[in-house]
């Protein structure tokens, strides 16, 4: 486990770059944190990093999820938030999207056990007393 301090945007587009450069196929990112945090903004720009034409990234609080064509293939986006069960996420087709595609996932907890050994899980954190853009990130591996 390691933590990191984010101060500002440009600083956590810096962090979603990286850990984008730094995935491998079939690899699993879960973004622990609360309401308004910056998962999508962390998902925005991990996905945008790794296209070649930087494209609009949704998010998929309505659809669940959405797919990516970028140079490391195809990325799939969860937002599990609505999600009641497994049987949901059999449904969505989660369970053959973690093994076969690079995916990132907002609110992972009802799928947490499921996920894979190579997951990377990032919970971010406001902080409130260092300004309205501090995060404080949590990277933990599944394994």
């Amino acid at each position: 486990m390691s933590k990191i301090l984010i101060n500002s945007q440009l600083e956590m587009i810096r962090f979603a770059q990286q850990i984008a450069t730094q995935i491998q196929p079939k690899q699993t990112v879960a973004l622990f944190g609360n309401l308004g945090v910056g998962k999508s903004f962390f998902t925005k720009n991990f996905i945008n990093f790794l296209q070649e034409i930087p494209n609009e990234v949704l998010s998929p609080t309505f659809n669940l999820v959405y797919s990516y064509k970028t140079k490391k293939g195809e990325i799939f986006h969860f937002d599990l938030y609505r999600i009641k069960n497994s049987q949901d996420l059999e449904n969505i087709g989660f369970f053959d999207i973690i093994q076969n595609h690079i995916t990132l996932i907002e609110w992972p907890q009802i799928a947490e056990k499921y996920l894979p050994k190579n997951c990377i899980k990032i919970t971010i954190k406001n902080v409130i007393n260092l300004g309205e853009e501090a995060r404080e990130i949590i990277i933990e591996n599944n394994e």
